[in-house]
């Protein structure tokens, strides 16, 4: 099995509260069962979840599961940001992960080396496909038997999550055994033996033009990729540190509350602004409110961790927007006006996001 020539640290883990619906009230425990490595636990009081970082191999599989789980190196949106940076030149994104790359093996300048590719969530690989991005993946699936990451589990989720992507957006993910790997322009079109003589001609003329402007010299600079390294790292960092920092579940007068945008919801409505004919392929949960049994205690609204319902003139409100289907007003409301009824992305929409919904 290849194994890394030179060990880097290891991101680490951090939970972010505000994100946690078990701290909130919920009977939510998907972080405790996807850990390949138990380094994950949760409190019987209404407390986030616990890292055990000596068991922690730092696998990532937690942040394609969970909101609540972040780290010190990078976010999935500046991953996001990166798949983005490379498909702005018009190419082909390689996916693959610390087990593909073998000792002294250079990746191309258009690879994103992943500790396990699961870290990627279905709302996130729905996303860049609903943009376009020409998407691959690179990498032996015979390595995920007897990883230290992220093992079988980290194959088995990584496979569902581009499905459901593939499923709702009807794009294709492909899939290689073959890492693309750094060359100089030589080099890159002497082992081109298969291709037209017009074909290779056209594409070094364009390497030529790049070479003379610079632009090639910048795309593959060492500099410049540790540059944005740098950059993430610090935007995580501050992130982490404003979210820490920041009053959990401040409530406002009138029963609203501070409204958060959980990272996957806010995934799943920049994929429908990008794609807005996929929004019925994208299954949602919505919070639904029976008038006729509620007394407007406020109480759903009180609890609700993203500040998706209020009361308003007289009425409960949900803004779809915001909603993430947890429960949680369900099990709040004394009276049982409260309900979670399924729907698909089209309730999210910018004309049905403010409609009122009713049981």
């Amino acid at each position: 099995m290849p194994t890394p020539e030179k060990e880097k640290p290891r991101q680490k883990l951090v939970v972010l509260p505000e994100f946690c619906t078990h701290a909130a009230g919920s009977e939510c425990t998907r972080c405790r069962h996807c850990c390949p490595h138990g380094a994950i636990s949760l409190p019987d009081d209404l407390k986030p979840p616990k890292v055990d970082h000596g068991l922690c191999s730092g696998c990532g599989i937690c942040f394609g599961v969970c909101d609540a789980f972040a780290s010190t190196r990078m976010s999935l949106f500046d991953l996001h940001a990166r798949i983005r940076r490379i498909a702005s030149d018009g190419e082909r994104v390689y996916l693959t992960c610390n087990e593909n790359v073998f000792p002294g093996f250079e990746v191309d300048h258009n690879v994103v080396v992943l500790p396990c590719l699961s870290m990627l969530s279905p709302e996130l690989w729905t996303l860049v496909l609903a943009e376009g991005i020409r998407m691959t993946i690179a990498c032996d699936l015979k390595y995920c038997e007897d990883c230290s990451r992220g093992g079988d589990l980290g194959g088995e989720l990584f496979a569902r999550a581009v499905e459901i992507a593939e499923e709702r957006t009807g794009e294709k993910v492909l899939f290689t055994f073959r890492i693309p790997e750094k060359k100089s322009l030589i080099g890159k079109y002497a082992e081109n033996g298969t291709s037209d003589r017009r074909d290779v001609f056209t594409g070094f003329a364009v390497d030529a033009a790049e070479i003379a402007t610079g632009k090639r010299r910048l795309r593959n600079s060492e500099v410049l990729k540790d540059y944005y390294q740098r950059k993430e790292r610090q935007r995580a960092a501050m992130r982490l540190h404003l979210a820490s920092e920041s009053p959990y579940g401040t409530v406002v007068p009138a029963g609203k509350r501070k409204r958060l945008m959980f990272p996957k919801q806010q995934l799943v409505l920049e994929s429908i602004d990008a794609r807005p004919d996929i929004a019925s392929c994208i299954p949602v949960a919505l919070s639904c409110t029976d008038h006729s049994s509620c007394t407007l205690s406020g109480e759903c609204a009180s609890a609700c961790p993203t500040g998706a319902r209020c009361v308003d003139d007289g009425a409960v409100k949900v803004d779809a927007h915001f909603c993430i289907g947890c429960g949680i007003c369900v099990d709040t409301c004394e009276q049982g006006a409260c309900s979670i009824e399924e729907d698909d992305a089209t309730a999210l929409l910018p004309d049905n996001a403010n409609k009122p919904r009713e049981i």
